[in-house]
């Protein structure tokens, strides 16, 4: 499941969802529309705040790979 998807279905605010991965609103916006690929550290961060939802696996192929 992409970030988008699990924010939307969850109705969590980027704001908020930032606060419990220790990042910045901006961050969450460019993870959540695909303009940034998160750090391994704050993957496994956002692996955990959505119960394993959302993984590394789910930003495969964004944010300049390719």
């Amino acid at each position: 499941m992409t970030l988008d998807d699990w924010l939307t279905r969850t109705a969590t605010k980027e704001e908020a969802f930032a606060a419990l991965i220790g990042t910045s609103q901006a961050t969450v916006n460019r993870y959540r529309h695909g303009r940034r690929v998160p750090r391994p550290a704050v993957m496994a961060r956002i692996a955990t705040a959505t119960g394993g939802q959302v993984t590394a696996n789910d930003f495969h192929g964004l944010a300049g790979e390719g």
